[in-house]
């Protein structure tokens, strides 16, 4: 048969082209399913390293916070009992560094410099701890500002996470 009849050519280039068509129309949709799906999972991997990521960063400034409390109430800061607080307070403060660097590591810029504003009010809440004996209500006052600013951090890896936020007073 001619080609130009429209015979079993044209018929046959026809079937060649739809399924050429039909072929690349399934890879581009199976590689827009795949960058889709990787995507999303990127994101979730995300939203969930920064969850974890700030409870520890959080579960750590509580035990910093409690350990400069110790140290703020002591008399004799020089004394065993001022020794063995402030070995705690060391021990506290590395593992506090240890969960802000990891933070640091997956957190947006909000949560990243609310994070170094904790850190500087934490190391200015322990050399005021340190300057003299302190009542509990005297204490308290001099951390509150600490307290709204975990608060806010709070709040900042809520919103990353797609989440309300709670508007904490401290």
């Amino acid at each position: 048969w001619p080609v130009a009849s429209g015979g079993w050519h044209t018929c046959s280039m026809q079937a060649f082209l739809a399924a050429l068509v039909g072929g690349l129309l399934t890879i581009a949709g199976g590689l827009a399913a795949v960058l889709v799906t990787g995507r999303g999972m990127r994101s979730q991997w995300r939203n969930d390293a920064q969850l974890r990521v700030g409870t520890e960063v959080l579960s750590a400034l509580q035990k910093r916070v409690s350990s400069i409390n110790d140290l703020a109430y002591l008399a004799d800061k020089n004394s065993d009992d001022g020794e063995k607080a402030w070995f705690v307070e060391c021990a506290a403060a590395t593992e506090w560094n240890n969960a802000r660097h990891a933070a640091l590591l997956v957190s947006p810029p909000e949560a990243a410099a609310l994070l170094q504003g904790l850190d500087r009010q934490s190391d200015a809440l322990l050399v005021r701890a340190m300057a003299k004996e302190w009542t509990l209500a005297e204490f308290r006052k001099e951390r509150d500002s600490l307290g709204r600013l975990a608060s806010n951090y709070l709040d900042a890896v809520r919103a990353g996470a797609g989440w309300p936020p709670l508007q904490l007073r401290s």
